[in-house]
């Protein structure tokens, strides 16, 4: 299930902005939104229980990570 109203809006807003943002990487559907670079990648998708975004991060460093997830977590909330 997935959130509706207001909410589901919001969440098409984020993604598009994210796709925009991150064009330039390898981006998949599947399941929400997955963008791929050659070190760091994220997945975004709705909770399917709760109101909310899910973003999964991996980089092949520490400090790569915690960049992107700023980086992301700014993009997310506007």
């Amino acid at each position: 299930a997935r959130a509706g109203g207001e909410a589901a809006e919001v969440e098409d807003a984020v993604l598009e902005r994210l796709r925009e943002h991150y064009a330039d990487g390898a981006q998949h559907e599947l399941d929400g939104l997955k963008v791929d670079y050659p070190d760091w990648w994220f997945n975004v998708r709705p909770s399917n229980t709760e109101p909310l975004l899910r973003l999964n991060l991996e980089a092949a460093a520490p400090e790569l990570m915690e960049a992107k997830r700023d980086e992301l977590l700014a993009l997310i909330r506007g």
